[in-house]
């Protein structure tokens, strides 16, 4: 096992800086400019969980790492619903969550803008119909844009930012 980890296969993958492609550098330069321009170059997220299996917040959290570098574009992520420029919703509304997620979406900035990340919030999970879950999140909320997968990838979550942005 520790020859895994000590030979030079492993130091060779491990000084390898992986580059991005094309459409990454186009969508990077994309969002910087429209986040720039509609958000005063900040666009400060609020991530709620209603219910899902944390695939979704995983994949959103790789798009904080080195590689994709979402600070750096101008996306942060706020942890008071009061200061966010957009709610991300990703589960379905269960019955515990609900109250709360209401009064979150009263608290955002009167644009309230929302956008639902991956299957569940669309009632397209295979849990959904069980005592526990509300209904759609659309059904209480208005989502300005939804990002389908189940997890999107990180390269589709920002593809949906940048639609986002379009509808903005």
């Amino acid at each position: 096992m520790l020859k895994l980890f000590t030979g030079d296969s492993f130091k060779k993958r491990c000084r390898t800086v992986p580059k991005k492609d094309v459409e990454l550098l186009h969508i990077d330069k994309l969002l910087k400019a429209q986040i720039k321009e509609k958000f005063n170059s900040s666009l400060k997220l609020y991530i709620v969980d209603s219910g899902s299996c944390s695939g979704c917040e995983m994949e959103i959290q790789t798009l904080f790492n080195p590689f994709y570098n979402l600070s750096a574009l101008g996306i942060e992520v706020v942890y008071e619903s009061k200061h966010a420029d957009l709610l991300v919703l990703t589960g379905l509304v269960t019955e515990n969550m609900y109250v709360e997620l209401r009064q979150i979406y009263e608290d955002l900035n009167e644009s309230k803008y929302l956008i639902t990340l991956g299957d569940c919030p669309a009632f397209q999970a295979p849990f959904h119909d069980t005592f526990a879950i509300r209904t759609k999140g659309s059904s209480y909320f208005t989502p300005t844009h939804h990002i389908a997968g189940c997890p999107p990838t990180p390269k589709e979550i920002l593809r949906g930012l940048v639609r986002f942005m379009k509808k903005v």
